[in-house]
């Protein structure tokens, strides 16, 4: 861990958790439930300097005579249990870990108009296919985000070590990086059956450990990565609370109907009210703003996996085709909404939307999501064009002669996709083309 975030790094213990020692060990339960967590002399140690005041470094000097070994093992060791304890919830991390451009909660518009900060989410496993997407993305952000706001990549290796080159890409472009679980990998049955890792889960993880790391003033806009800004940004177009932009595919009559030939799925709608809720269903859950207020409520986010893990199975028992069940995530964030009675703006802004397959123009500021592939039995994401994302699954993009590509493109929004990509590719790698 860098000497800047360990210095961040303050976690706090749960204040709810009653703590008790047996013999030599220190017992937790948690109200309310029937959990109960047992931890050994050294780790009742490390639990009781969690109080939100002391970092890392201070953490070690006070463990010198509890730990035996030099300093990088101790380190070691208590960062790895630290780790542990965030993934059974047994810690508070003291916010902000963001980036140093926070400095205050709110922008000041106008004489009494606020604005919340905006942290751009990212849930993302360690690879070229992610690499590529990400750089492109921000590199239409570059000069475009309003004073405080924030970048943020949830990289979901199970608390690994950073590849050196997503490493560069953060610094390269000033993201933050924080680690999540891996849960694709976890979830052993369905979850990844037949080899298949359900990496959407992705989504919801980010969500989980950016909720440590906000103000309940912020705002978090969690998007695909296979996305980038076109013209510029407008702050304007963001929600200052909860929204979701509106989206076709979780407002069709039966959820899972998109690719799924013979038109069965589930009526979400009618899903909630067999829950014995009544309250309005809003189909949206692409793009998703959620205040940091809504993300410290543990149970919404709980229940966003819940309802993954619902409508997935649902998918899986049906037999429906696996194109159809891979958007089962979409629309956990409205339903969850529901049952914690979290109100949430449903958007019809062009500029959050996704567009229509072959799109060839949009309106300025607007974050065009390049999803459609060819693979997928439509057409491309540009109109007449013979590129799509899938041709680089396992092979990174910028590191691929652009020029023609760029030469070649027959619309606006391809020229800007292609002008981005290699602009991406002489800043990271500072030639416009290795091959």
């Amino acid at each position: 861990m860098p000497t800047s975030t360990a210095q961040r790094f303050r976690p706090r213990r749960r204040s709810d958790l009653e703590a008790f020692p047996v013999a030599d060990e220190l017992v937790l339960l948690e109200p309310h439930t029937d959990r109960a967590y047992a931890l050994n002399r050294s780790g009742a140690a490390i639990w009781e300097l969690c109080d939100g005041r002391l970092s890392l470094p201070e953490m070690l000097a006070k463990l010198r005579d509890t730990f035996q070994g030099d300093d990088t093992e101790i380190l070691a060791d208590v960062t790895a249990a630290l780790f542990e304890m965030d993934a059974l919830d047994l810690l508070e991390v003291t916010p902000p870990r963001l980036p140093a451009t926070r400095v205050a909660s709110t922008v000041v518009l106008g004489e009494n108009e606020l604005r919340p900060k905006v942290h751009f989410v990212f849930g993302v496993e360690d690879r070229p296919y992610f690499h590529w997407q990400l750089a492109i993305l921000f590199e239409s952000l570059v000069g475009q985000l309003p004073a405080g706001w924030s970048t943020v990549v949830v990289v979901c290796n199970s608390h690994r070590d950073i590849s050196a080159e997503l490493a560069h890409i953060a610094e390269v472009y000033g993201v933050l990086l924080l680690t999540g679980e891996s849960l694709g990998d976890r979830h052993q049955l369905d979850f990844a059956d037949g080899g298949e890792r359900y990496v959407p889960l992705n989504r919801v993880e980010a969500l989980a450990v950016v909720s440590k790391h906000v103000a309940p003033e912020d705002v978090v806009c969690l998007m695909d990565t296979d996305t980038f800004l076109v013209g510029d940004l407008r702050e304007d177009l963001f929600p200052t609370g909860n929204a979701m932009a509106k989206n076709w595919i979780i407002a069709e009559p039966r959820f899972f109907q998109f690719g799924n030939p013979d038109g069965r799925g589930v009526s979400l709608p009618d899903l909630l009210r067999a829950m014995g809720y009544d309250r309005e269903w809003k189909p949206g859950g692409v793009t998703v703003f959620l205040t940091g207020e809504t993300l410290h409520r543990r149970k919404y986010i709980q229940d966003c996996f819940r309802f993954l893990q619902i409508l997935y199975l649902m998918g899986k028992v049906g037999d429906y085709p696996a194109r159809a069940v891979w958007v089962a995530e979409m629309a956990c964030f409205a339903l969850a909404a529901v049952p914690n009675k979290v109100e949430l703006e449903l958007l019809d802004a062009p500029q959050f939307a996704v567009p229509e397959p072959g799109t060839g123009s949009v309106p300025d500021g607007t974050f065009f999501h390049y999803y459609i592939d060819r693979n997928e039995g439509a057409d491309g994401p540009f109109p007449g064009s013979e590129w799509h994302k899938q041709l680089f699954q396992q092979r990174d993009l910028l590191r691929h002669d652009l020029r023609g590509s760029l030469a070649a493109a027959r619309s606006p929004v391809e020229k800007r996709f292609f002008e981005l990509a290699v602009a991406a590719q002489e800043r990271i790698h500072g030639t416009a083309a290795d091959t």
